[in-house]
C-alpha cells in the first residue's frame, strides 16, 4: 500500500471517514469475503470477488497512519511543536518516568546521609555543653501516671529549678518524667508503654518517684537498692518509718524495705506534678548519688511531720 487515498479506495471509503465507520467497513468486507471463499464461484457476487489480503492491508495501513497521526498529536501537545526541543523533552521525561525509583531511593539515602550527619554534630555540640556544666547532684526519674507542664515532652527545666530551690547546695539536677499509662485503652497507650519499658531497661537515674503501681512492677525484679544495704544515716531512719514500703525480689525472697511512700507529702503540689497522688521513692541499683536520693526523700519527709 503506497498512500492513504488508496488505501481509503480499496476499502470503499471516503479519506473523511470515522474510525467506527473503517471498523464497521472492515468487519463487513472481511465478512463477505469469507462468505464468497466458502461458495467457491456457485454464487456471483454483483460488487465483484474481494480480496482479503488488499483489504487487510488497508485497514492495517490506516489504522497505523492514524495511530501515527495520533502520537504526533500528543508529542506536540505535551512537548512542543518543535521536534528537536521535543524529543529532547521526551527523552527527559522517559528517563524521569524509567528510573523514578532509583532517584527516589537516592534522595532518601542522601536525606539519611545528611540527617546523620546533623544528628551527629547535633549530639557532640549537646555533648559538649553538658562537659561545661557541673556534675549532677541527682537524677531523678517520675515515672508513672503522672504530668508535668503541657504535656507529653514537656520542658522538665522548670522542674529541675524548683528541686534546686530546695537544696542551695546543689549545683544540679537531672529531672525526667516518664509517662505510664494506667489502662491500656488505645494504641497510643501501648506505645507509651513500650517506651516506658525501655526508659526502666536504659534509664540510670539515682531515684525513681512511681505510683504504687508501678513500684510493685519493678521492685520485684532488682531495679532498686533495699535501703538496709545503703550506708547513709538517713537510710536506716527512713527504713524505720511508717512510710517503708517492703518488697521481695525475684533472688531474694525475705522482705526489705525498697520504697518510701510519699503520697502523704506535698511533693506533687511543690513541684507542680499532676496526674496519680501516689509517690512512692526508691533508690535506682547502682546509684551515682545515693546520699543526694535519701536526702531527696528526707526532706519531704521532714516537711510532712513539721
Amino acid at each position: 500500500m503506497e498512500d492513504l487515498k488508496q488505501a481509503y479506495e480499496v476499502l470503499g471509503l471516503p479519506e473523511t471517514a470515522t474510525k467506527e465507520e473503517l471498523e464497521n467497513r472492515y468487519f463487513l468486507l472481511t465478512r463477505r469475503a469469507r462468505s464468497q471463499k466458502m461458495r467457491e464461484g456457485n454464487e456471483s457476487d454483483p460488487e465483484g470477488v474481494l480480496d482479503i489480503d488488499a483489504i487487510s492491508e488497508a485497514y492495517r495501513f490506516i489504522r497505523d497512519y492514524e495511530k501515527k497521526k495520533a502520537e504526533q498529536e500528543y508529542l506536540e501537545k505535551t512537548y512542543g511543536p518543535d521536534k528537536k526541543k521535543a524529543e529532547r523533552r521526551q527523552k527527559r521525561a522517559h528517563f524521569f518516568h524509567y528510573y523514578k525509583f532509583h532517584i527516589v531511593i537516592g534522595i532518601v539515602i542522601l536525606a539519611l546521609i545528611v540527617y546523620g550527619i546533623k544528628s551527629y554534630a547535633d549530639h557532640r555540640q549537646h555533648q559538649a555543653e553538658l562537659a561545661k556544666l557541673p556534675p549532677a547532684n541527682l537524677s531523678v526519674m517520675f515515672y508513672g501516671n503522672y504530668f508535668y507542664g503541657n504535656g507529653f515532652g514537656s520542658d522538665t527545666e522548670p522542674l529541675q529549678n524548683d528541686i534546686l530551690t530546695m537544696f542551695p547546695d546543689w549545683k544540679r539536677v537531672i529531672a525526667q518524667l516518664t509517662y505510664v499509662p494506667a489502662e491500656m485503652k488505645s494504641d497510643q497507650d501501648m506505645a507509651l508503654l513500650q517506651k516506658a519499658m525501655i526508659v526502666v531497661m536504659e534509664d540510670k537515674s539515682d531515684l525513681f518517684v512511681m505510683d504504687k503501681a508501678n513500684f510493685e512492677k519493678l521492685a520485684p525484679q532488682g531495679a532498686f537498692v533495699p535501703f538496709d544495704t545503703l550506708t547513709e544515716p538517713e537510710a536506716a531512719t527512713l527504713a524505720q518509718s511508717g512510710a517503708a514500703v517492703k518488697s521481695k525480689t525475684e533472688d531474694d525472697t525475705d522482705e526489705h524495705v525498697y520504697g518510701i511512700d510519699l503520697s502523704q507529702t506535698a511533693i506533687g503540689k511543690e513541684l507542680k506534678i499532676s496526674g496519680s497522688t501516689e509517690y512512692v521513692a526508691a533508690v535506682r541499683i547502682n546509684a551515682k548519688n545515693p546520699d543526694s536520693a535519701l536526702a531527696f526523700i528526707r526532706h519531704f519527709e521532714d516537711e510532712a511531720k513539721s
